[in-house]
């Protein structure tokens, strides 16, 4: 069976990319999502604002099913928890507002 030949890296050579440090930042705080504190979080948020915010934008009424943090906390566990959070529905969280991010936006 074939196998990846290794990868040549020169000694003392970094290579660890900026993405590569982020996303293992965030790992820490990926675990914050299954703690009873979060839950409580995602459940008052559906709870006062039931409604896609996205959608509602665009006319419609379709109901959230994730809370979703307004400003990306990257890692922050302080910002994981201040906030702000908003409503959105997993269409829109999966797809418009994960671009928004990578975009910039």
């Amino acid at each position: 069976m074939p196998s990846k030949p290794p990868t040549f890296r020169p000694r003392g050579a970094h290579t660890e990319s900026a993405y590569d440090r982020e996303r293992r930042s965030l790992v820490a705080t990926r675990k914050l999502y299954a703690t009873a504190r979060w839950r409580r979080i995602r459940a008052d948020q559906l709870r006062e604002q039931p409604l896609c915010c996205m959608c509602r934008a665009e006319q419609m009424a379709v109901a959230a099913t994730v809370c979703d943090h307004v400003t990306p906390h990257r890692g922050d566990v302080h910002a994981f928890w201040a906030g702000p959070f908003q409503s959105l529905c997993a269409s829109h969280h999966s797809s418009a507002k994960q671009r928004d991010e990578l975009s910039g936006g």
